[in-house]
């Protein structure tokens, strides 16, 4: 794929991006180069847009891939960032919300300019094509280029592509041009659409173990009974697999010296004993929504099938394959909704779904179920249990089976009470910084 970096620094500047031997290099595009580009932008037929912290990745269906330093391209102000910000308009909703964290303070990206374009103007400036190529093509009118780009010139070279008349093309550059965001009364007067989904930012620094190979043994040999609980049960797909990946052996339910069983190593003293037999109720998703059902059923013991406490009574065995699989993620789960942080959830994994619970109050619990970024939550259950309960470091070790990208970038969906939320996961110690320098 043939990747192109845009960012701003006195104007808009273009480069060929190339990644080798762990390290970003960015070549000055040709203006032949960059018209060329421009020309793909116009047709608009994008395949996708991934919107990440500091920049934004635009993917066409001619193998062109086009990032935006999100940092310097949208957060200038004057002509060419209100006509750019109109590749917002062709993110979602929850992409905008996201974004909009990302911004500087006083800076909102709008989403409706009705209140102040002529309404002639109004169909035309909601393309995504059109207007990002105008926002381009403004960058070849500054004073200090070799060789100046009219704007007949432009004009003439994207109108078989943009199929839009002269006059309006002359009337979007010259209403764009003459109105700038330079003032708060402006800012006051922008609009961003209400989502209700949530997205998150998360940094953190953690090792990477992908390229051991367990990571890929794990999705061969697990997913055939490991998917279709995912999608099922609303789970994170990449961050299941991680955990797997950190939990199973073999693909063996005989029970360990640590009395647990299993890929997903269910301990099974914890679910069915003298005192009790665990009972699960889970809530059943399908592509993606809330059926409004569950899956209802209580966890045996292999050993102890004659127990009276399961007659009549829909049951799954520990040691068996398949239903071990069914349970594992069932746990995880209602380790989500218990906690609706995917952190912790992950954490409650291991250390048991009441731990946390057990070791703060109502009032700090909620603060860390809700601020995904403060990770002191991490000490408390050492403090209060002691080095050897659980693993210490589990939330650690199961991220570096998660799956980056070579920006050490993740995201990580799941559902928690019927509602999609997105992680976009950072790890700093794969971040590259040259990009977003």
């Amino acid at each position: 794929m043939n990747k192109i970096y845009i960012d701003y620094d006195n104007g808009r500047k273009y480069y060929a991006y190339t990644y080798k031997n762990d390290k970003v290099h960015l070549t000055p595009l040709t203006q032949e180069e960059i018209m060329a580009v421009l020309r793909t932008m116009a047709k608009g037929n994008y395949t996708r847009i991934d919107n990440r912290k500091n920049s934004s990745e635009i993917s066409y269906s001619n193998n062109l891939s086009i990032v935006i330093d999100n940092v310097k391209v949208f957060t200038k102000t004057g002509k060419y960032d209100l006509i750019f910000e109109e590749l917002l308009k062709e993110l979602t909703s929850g992409e905008l919300k996201r974004y909009a964290k990302t911004l500087p303070p006083k800076y909102i990206p709008k989403v409706n300019r009705k209140r102040r374009m002529p309404k002639k103007l109004q169909v035309l400036a909601g393309s995504l094509s059109l207007v990002a190529v105008l926002s381009l093509a403004s960058s070849f009118l500054s004073k200090d280029k070799a060789k100046v780009t009219t704007e007949e010139q432009i004009i003439s070279e994207l109108q078989t592509s943009t199929k839009a008349s002269q006059s309006d093309l002359e009337s979007l550059l010259t209403y764009e041009n003459n109105n700038s965001l330079d003032n708060d009364a402006s800012l006051e007067e922008q609009e961003i659409i209400e989502d209700s989904s949530d997205t998150i930012q998360v940094e953190l620094a953690f090792d990477d173990m992908t390229a051991s190979g367990k990571l890929e043994q794990t999705i061969e040999l697990c997913s055939p009974y490991l998917d279709e609980w995912i999608e099922r049960y609303g789970l994170p797909k990449d961050l299941t697999y991680a955990l797997v990946s950190q939990e199973y052996g073999l693909l063996d339910c005989s029970i360990n010296s640590g009395g647990a069983c299993g890929p997903m190593q269910l301990q099974v003293s914890s679910f069915h004993n003298d005192n009790a037999i665990e009972y699960c109720k889970i809530p059943v998703y399908e592509n993606g929504e809330f059926t409004g059902e569950y899956d209802e059923f209580y966890i045996a013991d292999a050993r102890r099938l004659d127990d009276p406490r399961l007659e009549g009574k829909n049951y799954l065995v520990m040691q068996d394959l398949e239903d071990n699989f069914q349970i594992g993620c069932a746990i995880f789960r209602r380790c989500i909704d218990r906690y609706e942080n995917i952190f912790m959830a992950v954490d409650a994994y291991n250390k048991g779904l009441y731990a946390m619970s057990n070791v703060c109050d109502e009032s700090t619990l909620e603060h860390y179920k809700t601020d995904f970024t403060d990770f002191s939550w991490t000490k408390l259950i050492p403090e209060a249990y002691g080095e050897q309960y659980g693993d210490k470091d589990y939330i650690w070790h199961v991220l570096r089976y998660l799956d980056t990208d070579t920006r050490g970038e993740a995201n990580i969906e799941y559902f928690y009470q019927g509602e999609l939320i997105r992680v976009d996961l950072t790890n700093t110690n794969v971040y590259n910084n040259e990009l977003a320098r």
